[in-house]
């Protein structure tokens, strides 16, 4: 894995930031289970024009899922939840809708039923003090079809998830993944974002108005802490992508669950939905799995050849980043020449 190779990449990052005018990117490749390359180009703040370096933490957004569906299948090895049990045998006093019982999978699925966003609620400035004051939110609302039965995203699936987490152990949902995840995998720079106590390594948010980049809203995430409110690093998401696939937090059928099909009585729901993961199939080089996120201020790729043995993690301080796949694959490419070296 040679210095030229590194170099060539830190020059490729430099001239994206540059060439798409991007606030910042950090990122970093793995390659059959070796962190082979991390890097940084732009600002974490452009007034102050402070440089941002691999141990600033961005938004992951979505990303958050796959730990969050990692945790909750090695809480279900461990014996404190059931995937086949309705919510209600941990939160008793979450409302029943009359098109039937919401159970632990679905809300892993995405087949729950319960509604995404509703109205500027991606956006939300109210504070929860825990995920079951959150998923008061929506609680009321009717589900839009008879859990199991049909493929509905939602965030707030995974806000309840979350809920259930925190009412089956007694502890946050956060103290849960430190515990059994972030502990584990080795993940030191990964947190939860408060806006209450920000951290000095944050990155600001920005978006493209018109073709200029300017500050974009400070929202707060604790609507959907499991769904997508974690901050981390390119280092920390490589080793907890190393950590899941090599079967360290979870077992190998646990595994193999979260990258197969959706399916309800063998009924596929979505072929590209696993639990956590969206997958598919590349015409040549195999399986793929990935998680994008994309929220105020901020877009993240986890993406992995899997069957090539490589791995590449982007985020940037930048909402709706466009090349963020073009950019990625490029990094995949870089990951597949150091096989070669």
């Amino acid at each position: 894995m040679g210095q030229v190779s590194n170099d060539s990449i830190n020059s490729y990052l430099i001239e994206v930031v540059k060439t798409h005018q991007i606030p910042s990117v950090s990122a970093g490749i793995l390659v059959d289970g070796k962190i082979t390359w991390v890097g940084s180009s732009g600002y974490s703040d452009l007034d102050s024009q402070m440089t941002a370096s691999t141990e600033s933490l961005y938004r992951v957004g979505s990303v958050s899922k796959v730990l969050t569906a990692t945790l909750v299948l090695r809480l279900v090895e461990l014996g404190v939840l059931d995937l086949n049990e309705p919510i209600q045998t941990y939160i008793p006093n979450y409302p029943l809708d009359r098109k039937g019982a919401i159970k632990v999978i679905h809300l892993l699925a995405h087949t729950s039923g319960i509604s995404h966003y509703k109205g500027n609620e991606n956006r939300s400035f109210v504070h929860f003090n825990n995920l079951r004051e959150a998923s008061r939110l929506f609680e009321d609302r009717k589900l839009k079809f008879k859990p199991g039965t049909k493929y509905k995203y939602t965030s707030y699936g995974y806000t309840l998830l979350g809920a259930v987490i925190e009412a089956a152990t007694g502890k946050s949902y956060f103290d849960n993944l430190k515990t059994h995840i972030l502990d584990v995998a080795g993940m030191n720079h990964t947190f939860i974002e408060n806006k209450n106590s920000p951290k000095i390594q944050q990155v600001k948010l920005y978006k493209k108005e018109d073709g200029k980049i300017v500050l974009d809203v400070n929202n707060d995430l604790s609507n959907i802490y499991p769904a997508g409110g974690l901050l981390s690093t390119p280092n920390d998401l490589l080793l907890f992508y190393n950590a899941w696939n090599s079967g360290k937090l979870i077992s190998q059928k646990n595994i193999d669950l979260m990258v197969s099909v959706i399916k309800t009585d063998g009924k596929v729901l979505d072929e590209n939905a696993g639990l956590g993961w969206n997958i598919w199939e590349h015409n040549s080089l195999g399986w793929v799995c990935h998680r994008i996120g994309g929220q105020s201020g901020a877009s993240a790729l986890l993406l992995s050849y899997r069957e090539q043995g490589v791995t590449v993690v982007l985020l940037s301080n930048q909402a709706v980043l466009d090349p963020i796949w073009e950019i990625s694959n490029t990094l995949i490419g870089f990951g597949r020449n150091q096989k070669k070296l």
